[in-house]
Formats: structure tokens, C-alpha cells, sequence
């Protein structure tokens, strides 16, 4: 039994310092434009970051144009 405890408080004092370290807001994906070819939306988005953005992703969509450059 006390053996148990004690592992439950240390599992509990991880979680503890594990939580303080996140950050409080992560930013969140924003969609900037669309692309008709996944290259252009890659040079696009890698031009982003060398501008001071932190990053991009391209994913494809059902509607024209096909590709969406979010950014954060």
C-alpha cells in the first residue's frame, strides 16, 4: 500500500511539472491562400517562413484551387 502511494505521488508530481511547462496558447493554423499545384504552395509556404512566420502545411481540398497553405 505504501509503495503504491508513493508511486501515485510521484506520477502526480511529473504530471505536475510536465503541465507547467506547456505553453499557455499555441498558435493556431490559419489558412492564407490556395494553389493549383502542391510545388507552388510549398515554395509559397517556405517563403512565409524566411519572412518570420514559424511554420506552414500544405493540404490538399475538394475545391479549386486544390492546395491550402496554412500558416502560424
Amino acid at each position: 500500500m505504501r509503495l503504491r502511494r508513493a508511486v501515485v505521488g510521484v506520477g502526480l508530481a511529473i504530471a505536475a511539472v510536465c503541465g507547467m511547462s506547456v505553453p499557455a496558447h499555441a498558435a493556431d493554423w490559419k489558412a492564407y491562400a490556395r494553389y493549383t499545384t502542391k510545388s507552388k504552395c510549398i515554395d509559397a509556404g517556405q517563403q512565409y517562413v524566411r519572412e518570420g512566420f514559424n511554420a506552414y502545411k500544405c493540404t490538399s481540398d475538394l475545391s479549386y484551387p486544390p492546395w491550402v497553405l496554412w500558416l502560424r
